[in-house]
């Protein structure tokens, strides 16, 4: 059975640009992500185990240099076959204090997510965009990781 990461939540979580532009901006970041809490672990009658509830925050920083926050909410889970996935969403915080909402779908520990923009405040309100995160680097008990993340943000 595959392993759960109990920080794993915002690992594929999206790394978000916040550079306000009324056009497209390109993600291109990294984001180093601590767990601040595990979730409640569930197991169901079939077998499946999960972690509900966990949150994580990133410190994000885009490929030009600028920084951002970012904090996670989800839910992980591998089914009786050992196959893996979670879901959830997160809100990043530009210095100016626009917020920018995201959802992101997992899969297992080792494969990569999609996210995509659900709008924001400010100058993010009426965004959209998606892509892609991948892990690039894990503490071996989960609880620290580093994140990479491709895609486009386009603002109204």
């Amino acid at each position: 059975m595959k392993k759960i990461f109990v920080g794993a939540i915002g690992a594929l979580a999206t790394s978000a640009a916040l550079v306000a532009h009324a056009d497209t901006v390109k993600v291109n970041s990294t984001a180093h992500w601590v767990q601040m809490d595990a979730g409640q672990p569930v197991e169901m009658p079939n077998g499946a185990k999960g972690r509900t509830t966990m949150r994580a925050h990133a410190t994000v920083m885009q490929a030009d240099g600028s920084l951002s926050s970012q904090w996670c909410t989800g839910h992980q889970g591998v089914g009786p076959s050992g196959e893996a996935g979670g879901a959830g969403y997160c809100t990043a915080f530009s210095d100016n204090g626009d917020m920018l909402y995201i959802s992101y779908v997992l899969g297992g520990p080792d494969q990569g997510g999609k996210w995509m923009v659900m709008g924001g405040t400010g100058s993010y309100a009426g965004a959209t965009g998606s892509g892609t995160t991948k892990v690039v680097s894990r503490r071996s008990d989960g609880q620290a990781w580093t994140s990479q993340s491709m895609g486009s943000i386009m603002t109204p």
